[in-house]
């Protein structure tokens, strides 16, 4: 159930955050028209910042050129071809400028919406782990029964990635703490002799792991 209204809730976010990422598409482009064209490489200057391509920078730029090309013929003399110049400019960037600019947010946007939904997900995975660790920690006998750490076996509570190193096979210390197949041997051949491991500290010593490996992986070590 809680999984569920979970899901539910995720889905909900994602759909407002599509909605608002169209809406803000839609603000961007809609700059060249409510400037009535002098503004029109707005929108096009977000997209380089943004994303640092030389593409986009150039893109930017002749933006930023057609503009000041538009002043200069409307600052002409009246009368005379320059103002005449300056308007079909004009409308030639109300017209194209909010087209190309949202077809361009439009393809930067699942780099958008995805890097605040990763954001989530991982503060997500944090959360739970630090929950199952503190559940594990306070009720030994109803972890074991959730599975907490095990994820070797079916299991239906989310613990957010944790590994109960006393517990698991050696193929899961390899596929989800990253172990090399030496470094899995050692701590599973200590694992055998000592019985169980205490603390990382502990696994450090006598499973070989050099400290600076070991705090790569101590977020995600459990020791039941």
């Amino acid at each position: 159930m809680t999984k569920s209204v979970a899901a539910r809730s995720r889905r909900a976010n994602r759909g407002d955050g599509r909605l608002s990422g169209r809406l803000s598409r839609l603000a961007w482009a809609s700059v060249p028209v409510w400037s009535l064209s002098l503004l029109s490489y707005v929108p096009f200057l977000r997209l380089a910042v943004a994303r640092r391509r030389n593409s986009d920078w150039g893109v930017f730029a002749g933006y930023l050129a057609a503009v000041v090309f538009e002043i200069f013929c409307a600052s002409t003399r009246p009368g005379g071809a320059g103002p005449v110049i300056a308007g079909l400019t004009a409308t030639l960037l109300i017209v194209v400028a909010p087209v190309h600019a949202f077809v361009a947010l439009h393809h930067d946007a699942g780099l958008m919406e995805a890097n605040p939904r990763a954001l989530g997900d991982a503060r997500d995975r944090i959360k739970h782990r630090n929950t199952a660790r503190e559940l594990a920690q306070a009720d030994p006998v109803l972890a074991r029964e959730l599975r907490i750490g095990r994820p070797d076996l079916p299991r239906e509570y989310d613990d957010g990635g944790l590994v109960d190193v006393n517990h698991v096979p050696g193929e899961i210390l390899t596929s989800r703490l990253g172990l090399a197949p030496e470094e899995t041997a050692a701590v599973v051949a200590a694992r055998e002799e000592l019985g169980r491991f205490v603390s990382p500290e502990e696994l450090s010593l006598y499973g070989h792991l050099v400290p600076d490996r070991l705090d790569d992986l101590r977020d995600w070590m459990l020791f039941g």
